[in-house]
């Protein structure tokens, strides 16, 4: 397992200014019931991360960000990601998180999603071929690889696991996103 050491990308800041969202509070709260319910123990540092769709950008956890200690304005926005120069163009006052360029490849694949909650449950990960698809393959965090493995088995799935990793739960709100990820677990726990 490879030791998290942060984000694995440039980041270009447009403004340093936190962004701003009245939804940056619901977010705040999926991440402290994420946090609570151990669906984002930390994987070698970092909690996962969550996120959700703003116009053409989106609003993401910072890097390695404790959940139960998260603040409104430690949030990022993200306005673009260029994959081949693995260049991030953010606004906020933080990193964006290190699978930040994972997210944005989702967005630009699946119109319908507005949030992506990643997180790293030892117990959703036992479980993981009966809860849903996996990667074929292990791959480091934050790579384009990564993000390469998960556009392999995208299509219309709303969570797949990353295999040896973590977990993408994916929906039209952060509600959904955040209710799959419940759902699963419980139905793990309820065995």
């Amino acid at each position: 397992m490879e030791v998290y050491k942060g984000v694995k990308f440039e980041v270009v800041f447009i403004s340093s200014s936190p962004p701003g969202d009245e939804r940056i509070a619901e977010l705040k709260e999926w991440c402290l019931t994420f946090h609570k319910l151990g669906l984002s123990p930390a994987y070698n540092g970092s909690c996962g991360n969550l996120s959700f769709r703003r116009n053409n950008s989106f609003i993401i956890t910072p890097s390695g960000v404790n959940f139960g200690k998260i603040r409104e304005d430690d949030f990022v926005e993200v306005k673009k990601c260029d994959l081949a120069k693995k260049i991030v163009y953010a606004i906020g006052k933080n990193k964006p998180s290190s699978e930040s360029m994972m997210h944005y490849a989702i967005y630009e694949k699946r119109d319908e999603v507005n949030a992506i909650f990643h997180g790293h449950s030892r117990e959703i990960l036992e479980h993981g071929e009966e809860l849903g698809v996996v990667t074929a393959r292990e791959v480091p965090y934050g790579s384009v690889e990564l993000l390469e493995e998960v556009l392999k088995i995208l299509g219309k799935n709303n969570f797949i696991i990353l295999k040896n990793h973590g977990f993408l739960s994916l929906g039209r709100s952060m509600e959904e996103a955040g209710e799959i990820a419940l759902e699963k677990l419980r139905s793990i726990m309820d065995k």
